[in-house]
């Protein structure tokens, strides 16, 4: 099984501190044409986790509870987004979907520089090349990768929002070299909205604020989506990777000890406080998205 990128990044990162292994229901019609066919909604507050020791993706309910498998047999599944029936899953050098009900994952794209992170938005992908330092996008339907952002010391996390991409960097893999940033989706020249951070990972967008999870020292932060001095929601994760935020609520998948089995999904609130567990004793569970409730007949997804 080929080794996953997030797997390589926690060595570097073991090396450097010691501390560490480093829907929707209605869809507006131009985004129908692009997306992949919708078959069967999946239920309203669940939660999407790649396990990454087993080559897995489980599904839980956002209230926590026994995680089931969605799919197996994925070489190093990272990244995680979901929209609509599908979700889009990072493998190494590989992007892939699978129905959010179950079935088989589809390569929708290959040859990639250690694809890292995953976001969706209307019938586009983002993704984050770890080893090339790029961020591409690529038809959610597959397709020819198209380069957004090039240069980058090794990027991490995505997450989209209207026109601009927010992209955590880990930077020279460091403590204190690693930022976030914003590009438009066009292509640009990145602004750094914050810097000096210890292996910054998962990040998700809602409404002006961003979401971070910080691998590095075990923390979550926050701060404004236009840049400015990162707030320390919670402390005391074991390198928390992945992160989404749904209804004033942020999900963390924290991948634990490697090779140990103890990883975990927390969720706190967005405003920050202690961490819940809602499942436990997982194998390096390194990414997570949600589906949020439904009101009336409209059910909008999140998750990156």
């Amino acid at each position: 099984m080929r080794r996953s990128p997030f797997t390589r990044l926690g060595r570097r990162a073991a090396v450097i501190t010691g501390a560490l292994i480093l829907a929707t229901a209605l869809i507006l019609a131009t985004a129908v044409a692009a997306a992949p066919a919708i078959s069967a909604m999946p239920a309203a507050n669940t939660l999407y986790v790649t396990e990454n020791g087993t080559g897995s993706v489980l599904s839980l309910p956002a209230t926590g509870g026994n995680p089931s498998a969605v799919a197996t047999g994925i070489a190093g599944p990272g990244g995680i987004a979901v929209s609509g029936d599908t979700l889009f899953v990072t493998a190494g050098a590989s992007v892939v979907s699978v129905p959010a009900a179950g079935g088989s994952p589809t390569t929708l794209a290959t040859g990639l520089g250690n694809a890292f992170d995953v976001a969706v938005s209307g019938g586009t992908l983002y993704v984050t090349e770890f080893d090339s330092g790029n961020v591409v996008a690529l038809p959610a339907g597959g397709g020819t990768p198209s380069p957004v952002v090039t240069g980058l010391q090794q990027p991490v996390g995505v997450a989209v929002s209207g026109s601009t991409l927010y992209v955590t960097v880990a930077g020279a893999g460091t403590p204190g070299t690693g930022s976030v940033i914003a590009v438009p989706v066009t292509g640009g020249t990145p602004t750094v909205l914050a810097a000096g951070l210890n292996l910054p990972a998962g990040i998700d967008v809602s409404g002006g604020t961003l979401h971070v999870a910080v691998a590095g020292d075990g923390s979550v932060v926050s701060l404004p989506a236009t840049g400015g001095t990162p707030t320390v929601l919670t402390t005391g994760l074991v390198r928390p990777f992945g992160l989404t935020v749904s209804a004033g609520t942020v999900y963390v998948a924290a991948a634990g000890d490697a090779g140990s089995s103890n990883g975990s999904v927390v969720s706190l609130p967005a405003t920050g406080g202690t961490p819940t567990v809602l499942a436990a004793g997982l194998d390096q569970p390194f990414s997570v998205a949600a589906t949020a409730a439904c009101t009336g007949s409209l059910c909008i997804p999140f998750g990156s």
